[in-house]
């Protein structure tokens, strides 16, 4: 009963969150540590297969990233076509009209940049396959003090309560008839400020509630805690966690001598 209610969870769900957070530091340390384009598609290649030998779904990891995919592909654009303009040591590889677009430059920087980004999402994705309470044990338990810990999950607790409200909002603006294909860019700025003003007001008052939640619960009222659980390392917990930064740090030499 047990073994198949861990393999419906998945491989990731059932790790240790210590090993997960060690994955998600060390990949995203390591992008940014480098520009080497090879390394940092490595790094993006090993959170990949992390996810899929970990049970996560393909069309369960589209959903959740087309999103962030969106905006990266714009950004790549965006930096591609205009990085270099004004330079007289950057040649371009398009004209128009007299002016120069698409520069070598940008577009290795472009998909450096692009490359980056895609690495911390899917590190931050890794991190979606598990409970919240258990970062904050986890946390603790790695002498961080609660507070600070408390802080950050409850970062993570809210990103998808107020994913979940845009998509309301958004449903909202539609069935009122409000077409965004349809409204140009003035329009558009002015919708999505629509969109946004209603989150941060919900925000504001979540955090308001909370606060004062906390405060009644006497938070912070000592300087220790008490947990009803602690939570305890397996060996391949403790496998992982060392093999993961092993794992980017062999790939970087890797990298340098091919």
């Amino acid at each position: 009963m047990n073994e198949n209610r861990a393999i419906k969870k998945g491989r990731l769900r059932i790790l240790d969150p210590r090993p997960k957070l060690m994955l998600m530091a060390s990949a995203s340390t390591a992008c940014m540590l480098t520009s080497n384009l090879w390394y940092i598609a490595s790094i993006l290649v090993v959170l990949v297969v992390t996810l899929l030998i970990g049970g996560m779904n393909l069309s369960l990891l589209w959903n959740r990233a087309k999103a962030i995919f969106m905006l990266i592909i714009m950004l790549f654009v965006i930096q591609t076509l205009f990085f270099g303009m004004g330079r007289a040591d950057a040649a371009p590889l398009l004209h128009i009209g007299g002016f120069g677009f698409v520069y070598t430059g940008g577009i290795l920087l472009a998909a450096m940049l692009s490359l980056r980004l895609l690495v911390i999402v899917f590190a931050g994705l890794i991190l979606l396959e598990g409970e919240i309470r258990d970062y904050l044990l986890a946390l603790v338990q790695m002498k961080i003090p609660y507070t600070f810990a408390f802080m950050v999950v409850i970062g993570l607790h809210f990103l998808p309560i107020l994913r979940e409200e845009a998509t309301n909002v958004y449903c909202c603006m539609q069935l009122r008839g409000k077409d965004f294909k349809k409204l140009k860019l003035t329009g558009k700025i002015r919708a999505y400020i629509g969109i946004c003003l209603p989150i941060l007001v919900s925000a504001l008052r979540r955090a308001d509630e909370m606060s004062i939640a906390m405060e009644t619960r006497g938070f912070r009222s000592q300087p220790r805690r008490t947990y009803m659980r602690q939570l305890k390392m397996r060996g391949a917990d403790i496998a992982l966690t060392i093999l993961f930064p092993a794992i980017f740090v062999g790939l970087y030499f890797l990298v340098k001598f091919l």
